[in-house]
């Protein structure tokens, strides 16, 4: 198991392997070819970005019996896309748009574990799907719940910028089968659930999304979140939890 963050250090955009409280620089993106530099940086002097820059986002909605709201589960995964404008990073804020406030529209956080593409991903099996999984990371799908009922389609309500957190950072070699997610507001829990609960587990996901969606390297499927979320407004900090990877963080603020 390995951490990769991909971070900023003396005005650098570089990538290093966690240890403890320091990162240990590489060479190249955890993804292509790599070696340790030799050079290293405590966690705290650098500003962390998104693990990874995907071309795009996959999430999977009403994964979770608990998120289903008495209504039948889906037969297979249902997928839709965030535009890749949507991901943040540790600390970086969650705007709500203007028009968003001025509507009086609920906006709610989504704690997921999310996936990380390691390499070309099309057509994959049940069988060797998770051999395109590089690593995990936690993942925020944030949704805009009145425009995601009224709107025909999800644009706005789901890929809204900044709508999309993923971090702190990315951990190999993760079981996704036995993996708590956990949602916070403000401190105050308001999603726990395990990854053993999906209704359509990881395997089935990228199986389903690869058979008509070839998936990059560095692209991100989030894979459905439990429960019912609590409502965020400007002025909270939102958290979210991954077992075996961390806590990913982030305030939110009202646009302008």
């Amino acid at each position: 198991m390995t951490t990769y963050a991909r971070y900023i250090a003396n005005g650098a955009v570089t990538h290093g392997i966690l240890d403890g409280d320091v990162l240990k620089e590489i060479s190249n993106s955890p993804l292509e070819d790599h070696s340790e530099t030799g050079t290293s940086h405590p966690v705290s002097d650098v500003t962390l970005l998104s693990p990874t820059e995907p071309s795009k986002v996959v999430a999977i909605g009403l994964n979770y019996k608990s998120h289903l709201g008495g209504r039948p589960g889906p037969n297979a995964p249902e997928p839709f896309l965030k535009a890749p404008t949507t991901v943040i990073a540790q600390d970086e804020e969650i705007v709500i748009p203007k028009v968003a406030l001025d509507e009086g529209v609920k906006i709610q956080p989504e704690a997921e574990l999310a996936l990380v593409i390691g390499k070309k991903c099309k057509s994959a099996s049940q069988a060797n799907a998770l051999d395109y999984v590089f690593a995990y990371t936690c993942g925020n799908d944030v949704s805009a719940r009145d425009w995601q009922q009224n709107d025909l389609q999800w644009a706005r309500a789901k890929s809204s910028d900044t709508f999309g957190p993923i971090g702190p950072w990315m951990t190999t070699d993760l079981d996704p089968t036995n993996i708590q997610v956990t949602c916070r507001i403000n401190g105050e829990e308001k999603q726990n659930q395990n990854t053993s609960d999906l209704l359509h587990p990881v395997t089935k996901i990228i199986e389903y999304v690869s058979a008509v969606i070839t998936l990059n390297p560095g692209d991100v499927i989030m894979t459905g979140t439990p429960g019912t979320p609590g409502d965020i407004h400007p002025g909270d900090v939102v958290e979210v939890e991954i077992s075996g990877v961390g806590v990913l963080r982030n305030p939110v603020v009202a646009g302008s």
